[in-house]
């Protein structure tokens, strides 16, 4: 099941970079799963946090940067792994704080 969710978010992420990707002049950038979005030239900063608020809206859930190696949230692969996790925290949370019955 993650798996299929990763490779979901992956596909989701995918079209939307290609979709709004910045060339900056630069021509033709070979785009996987690894390329760093940003060293590319795909994204901007500006482009960044409109795709971080496009995952969110996505997904229904929140984005959480705060404890990431800076390196992950560059690739569509990193930001798949970086929105699981967050999904499986906020399921332990809601799992662990039921309201007593």
């Amino acid at each position: 099941m993650k798996r299929q969710l990763e490779i979901e978010l992956d596909d989701l992420i995918t079209k939307w970079v290609r979709k709004n990707a910045q060339t900056n002049g630069n021509g033709h950038v070979q785009f996987t799963r690894h390329t760093n979005l940003m060293e590319s030239g795909l994204l901007d900063s500006v482009g960044f946090v409109e795709l971080i608020v496009f995952m969110e809206g996505q997904t229904g859930y929140n984005i959480d940067l705060a404890d990431v190696d800076p390196s992950e949230f560059t690739t569509v692969e990193g930001l798949s792994r970086i929105a699981l996790r967050n999904l499986g925290r906020r399921k332990t949370y809601a799992t662990n704080h039921q309201p007593d019955r």
